[in-house]
């Protein structure tokens, strides 16, 4: 059942192709295998932009939802390392942490200059906070 419904959400070429294959996880595997090919340039188009990213004319809610939405297809595309000792290192919390920061950063390295002085209040805050935490402050700011 499940084969059949991948077979008739694809192409008629890509269907004939595979239709060889009645179990439905080697079908998906090798349907992954053939088409899931990151393309490198796509990649280091998305990151270009998220580094060359500025808020502009944009609001704070358009600014935040342009760099989450290629923060979101980069991570799409982007191959995931796995730890191999079920996160009991405390490695995935610190890579966490470290990403957030990273984010946030880059967040604020973006905004206009009528937010430099809430940005230097924020960068003095410790912890630094997170990104929706921020979000709401600047929308306060903006109002």
């Amino acid at each position: 059942m499940v084969t059949s419904w991948i077979l008739n959400s694809l192409s008629k070429e890509i269907a004939d192709s595979v239709g060889y294959v009645n179990d439905a996880m080697e079908l998906w595997i090798k349907l992954e295998d053939r088409y899931e090919q990151t393309s490198g340039a796509r990649l280091y188009q998305i990151q270009k932009e998220i580094n060359d990213i500025s808020q502009e004319n944009l609001n704070i809610t358009n600014y935040c939802t342009k760099l989450k939405k290629l923060r979101e297809e980069l991570s799409t595309l982007s191959k995931k390392s796995q730890c191999t000792c079920n996160y009991t290192c405390g490695a995935k919390e610190n890579i966490y942490k470290a990403e957030q920061g990273r984010r946030l950063i880059q967040f604020l390295m973006g905004l206009n200059e009528t937010y430099t002085v809430i940005r230097g209040s924020i960068l003095m805050m410790n912890p630094l906070p997170n990104l929706d935490q921020v979000f709401s402050l600047l929308i306060q700011d903006e109002k």
